[in-house]
């Protein structure tokens, strides 16, 4: 924002000025100065990694954390990093809890959570390896043959990964996946 109040008060600088140019050195030098303020409105931040806190019991009571999910588990920690419902998921960045909303196009894992949520700065993805331990289909369902099903609870290996709003990704850690009704 910055960069682009510094480059439009160099254009009102330079367009109150002609200093006798003609129109056709005055319509070049006012292309270059759009070219420039372009380019500094396209420039990215640097990349900043993030890490995901465990949410404690005070986040999950506060938040409701309860229900049909799946907690995901990545890193060294045991604590659950993202919590994932059918219509949200929830993620502890920087101290705040960070609500995500489910992409209903993206593809069902278990618990009828998604493989993708959208939220306000970054995106978080999410996947599940393998047919899990324990019950992992409903009853009278057959588990699927290319990855786990859509419906059931069971332990999992999965990834969470979270890219920036430049698609840039930010986090990326495997763990045990927790999908049960609590």
């Amino acid at each position: 924002m910055r960069q682009f109040m510094v480059a439009a008060l160099a254009l009102l600088v330079l367009g109150g000025c002609n200093d006798g140019l003609s129109d056709e050195q005055e319509a070049l030098q006012e292309e270059r100065d759009i070219a420039m303020v372009k380019e500094a409105n396209e420039q990215r931040p640097p990349l900043a990694q993030i890490t995901p806190e465990p949410l404690l019991l005070p986040e999950i009571e506060r938040y409701d954390l309860y229900g049909e999910a799946c907690a995901y588990a990545p890193g060294a920690s045991l604590g659950t990093r993202v919590f994932a419902r059918e219509a949200d998921a929830f993620v502890k960045i920087g101290g705040e809890v960070q609500r995500f909303a489910a992409d209903p196009g993206a593809r069902q894992l278990p618990m009828r959570t998604r493989s993708l949520y959208n939220g306000r700065n970054f995106v978080l993805k999410l996947e599940i390896e393998g047919k899990g331990e324990g019950p992992t289909a409903p009853e009278g369902q057959a588990d699927t043959a290319d990855g786990p099903p859509a419906g059931g609870p069971g332990t999992f290996e999965g990834t969470v990964t979270v890219f920036d709003k430049y698609g840039r990704t930010v986090y990326e850690g495997s763990g045990p996946v927790q999908c049960k009704s609590t």
